[in-house]
């Protein structure tokens, strides 16, 4: 009923973050009512939902939760590999609590979290950008701080500190003004903004 309720209220709007949490809503819902299948399902949509604000940290608890409801259905091999994906981006966010978390539900049922990441692209990127160094380096691009970096991924400035000086190696870059201009010379963001660069 409060599902319904809180469908029908919000209705077609446009409005991204509400819409998120109804597809949550949904798949959690799903879930208690034992279609895991669904519910696996609902809760990729809502993470992908979660992507697009962007709100990374949400996306990544939406894929834990579509993960386990695989593994529900017996799909263990994909769910692991989503786990351990999981894991490693919310430690790359600085949620490693949440990581620990996966990390140990992983070690119980016998998982090399690092193989079965590995067999999924992670980790490994060589002297390229990772997809977390790449979208750092583009609000480095518009000139955002580390701290201004780290409100809108909703991590710790430490954690973007650290990625900020990874990019720089990766591009062999002595600034934060050098690697603006290095990643959009390469395309691999969009133009440089009227925005001064702050070399923090």
């Amino acid at each position: 009923m409060v599902v319904k309720a809180f469908a029908g209220a919000l209705g077609d709007r446009d409005a991204p973050a509400p819409q998120a949490s109804l597809t949550l809503c949904r798949a959690i819902l799903a879930e208690a009512e034992g279609r895991p299948a669904d519910a696996a399902t609902l809760f990729d949509r809502a993470a992908s939902a979660w992507e697009a604000l962007p709100r990374p940290y949400h996306a990544l608890l939406a894929r834990e939760r579509s993960a386990r409801c695989l593994l529900a259905v017996g799909r263990d091999e994909a769910a692991l590999s989503v786990l351990a994906e999981v894991a490693q981006a919310l430690t790359e966010l600085g949620a490693r609590n949440d990581a620990d978390r996966i990390v140990r539900f992983l070690t119980g049922r016998g998982g090399n979290v690092l193989a079965v990441a590995r067999g999924r692209g992670r980790p490994g990127y060589g002297n390229r950008l990772s997809p977390r160094e790449l979208e750092v380096a583009r609000l480095v691009v518009e000139g955002l701080t580390n701290r201004q970096i780290a409100d809108v991924l909703m991590v710790s400035a430490q954690t973007i500190a650290s990625q900020v000086k990874s990019a720089m190696r990766k591009l062999d870059v002595a600034s934060r003004t050098a690697l603006a201009v290095k990643v959009v010379e390469s395309c691999l963001v969009g133009d440089l903004t009227a925005r001064p660069l702050n070399d923090e």
